[in-house]
């Protein structure tokens, strides 16, 4: 809907089996963009421990990235169970506040109007119960129809959308220096309560050289890699400690 053409696959699955962040590319008034479609790290779990694998993929979309312009926060109308704990894990653990973050609210077809549901006060008063106050709410119509039924309001929802992402999109985008960066989300991780080791002590364990080597074996990860993560990942720990006695 973004990029204007068919680009991404779509699953009507409830579980998400899938770490992968996707890049599409996409122009907006006249600039160019690039669109990363990520899972959250613990989306389909009713656990709020992220999964190994998604720490993974988001230490490899980290080094992919020079910077990030905005964040965008789509849902389907509702508010799930790990709505605020994923809204908090892009908004806070990795941009640390300093990105731009919308909403975007889909699965709206049949509306003439999508934009009806913000306008719902209950819906309103979920997004503060939630702790999430995005820069603005877009409610869309994603699906033109099996026989174009909702042409017409997707188009409209198409033109929105992409005003709102160039209305607040970061110019220029934030950025950091990337082995701080995977380090600060570490610890963002573990102050959150969202660490995907589950341990009451701080330091460096077992454990989590376990995890490391785990995730190493998996993924082929370069030896060179795997040190940088591993070294990454104990100087968050030593920072964090520090921070917290």
């Amino acid at each position: 809907m973004i990029v204007g053409e068919e680009v991404a696959r779509v699953s009507d699955s409830p579980v998400v089996h899938t770490f992968e962040n996707e890049a599409y590319a996409a122009v907006i008034e006249n600039t160019f963009f690039r669109i990363y479609d990520t899972a959250g790290l613990n989306e389909g779990d009713q656990s709020k421990v992220p999964h190994w694998k998604a720490i993974q993929h988001l230490y490899t979309l980290i080094r992919e990235l020079d910077g990030v312009s905005l964040l965008i926060y789509c849902m389907r109308g509702k508010f799930g169970v790990n709505a605020a704990v994923n809204w908090n894990l892009f908004n806070k653990v990795i941009c640390g506040e300093n990105v731009p973050i919308i909403a975007v609210v889909t699965g709206l077809e049949g509306r003439k109007d999508p934009g009806e549901w913000w306008r719902v006060e209950d819906h309103q008063k979920a997004f503060g119960m939630n702790k999430m106050k995005p820069l603005d709410v877009c409610c869309v119509v994603s699906f033109r129809g099996r026989n174009d039924e909702y042409v017409e309001v997707y188009t409209e929802s198409q033109r929105k959308l992409r005003d709102v992402i160039w209305k607040h999109h970061r110019r220029p985008q934030w950025s950091k220096e990337k082995d701080e960066w995977f380090s600060d989300i570490y610890q963002n991780i573990y102050s959150a309560r969202l660490c995907f080791v589950r341990a009451n002590r701080l330091e460096y364990s077992t454990r989590m050289q376990n995890i490391i080597g785990e995730f190493v074996k998996e993924t082929g990860m370069e030896e060179e890699d795997s040190k940088k993560l591993e070294a990454t990942l104990l100087k968050a720990e030593g920072k964090l400690s520090k921070k917290l006695k």
